[in-house]
């Protein structure tokens, strides 16, 4: 296991190695609870085989069996109970050959990362409330920044396809209101125009759909590219003051399933 008491990678796998078609990266320079904010802009790239249904993957989602929406939580205000779980206590939680689906992989230790034994102290607004839409990224080291105070970090296969599965813990109330920030941010980007790496203008549409019964409020967010560029997925679950992000694209010309991952990991998480 490779660990890492600093900073978290923001791209592993297929993702760090895709060519940028938007462009902008994330919100700085800088680090946030140790975490990079930017490096390489994660961009819509030509997919290998676009294909008109993107968005299915391999195998049919489940079924969760439950009625209704769910119940969006209120973050609190006063930090209580516990302190908040260091990287390398939520790195047990983290995919294992034992729990993957059935043609599910870990490559080595999946470039396995945490945060380490550090409690990041400062407490900064997540970059997705105020960055500009074209900037957008779907990916669990982007999206958990700001309120995050630990984070651990790895990547499996669904046969092909990459994804990164990112797991960040939260003061009391905090995962609450980052999920509420990043429906806002999408709420916001429903439309927008990205750019081509050679600066044709690409009208992108960002889509969000609550999933019920996952973990205590989860959602699916998409931004969808129009013509033959990456469509990029993430499925975002609150399990208490922890939130799982999944994040992939169709790349390799169709999107993982995310959803096959997210219902027995999210039931792990504690």
């Amino acid at each position: 296991m490779v660990r890492s008491t600093g900073r978290i990678p923001l791209a592993v796998g297929a993702a760090a190695m895709a060519v940028a078609a938007v462009t902008g990266c994330s919100s700085g320079s800088g680090s946030i609870y140790g975490l990079p904010t930017a490096a390489a802009a994660d961009a819509t790239s030509p997919a290998a085989t676009p294909s008109a249904s993107a968005g299915t993957g391999p195998a049919a989602a489940p079924t969760l069996p439950v009625s209704g929406e769910p119940a969006f939580g209120t973050p609190g205000s006063t930090p209580t109970g516990p302190p908040p779980p260091t990287g390398i206590e939520l790195s047990a939680f983290l995919p294992t050959a034992a729990i993957l689906p059935a043609g599910w992989t870990i490559k080595g230790d999946g470039s396995e990362h945490d945060t380490g034994t550090a409690i990041n102290g400062y407490r900064a607004d997540p970059p997705q409330i105020k960055e500009p839409c074209n900037q957008m990224r779907l990916a669990g080291t982007i999206f958990s920044q700001g309120y995050n105070v630990s984070g651990a970090m790895n990547e499996v296969y669904d046969g092909e396809h990459a994804v990164q599965v990112y797991l960040g813990a939260y003061r009391p109330g905090d995962a609450a209101q980052l999920l509420t920030d990043l429906r806002a941010y999408a709420e916001r980007c429903k439309t927008f125009t990205g750019k081509s790496v050679d600066g044709a203008p690409i009208p992108m549409t960002v889509t969000l759909r609550p999933v019920p019964g996952l973990g205590d409020e989860a959602f699916d967010m998409r931004r969808v590219p129009t013509g033959p560029y990456r469509t990029s997925e993430i499925v975002v679950t609150r399990i208490g003051d922890k939130a799982l992000f999944l994040s992939g694209d169709d790349i390799l010309g169709r999107l993982p399933n995310l959803m096959q991952l997210a219902v027995p990991l999210a039931k792990t998480v504690k």
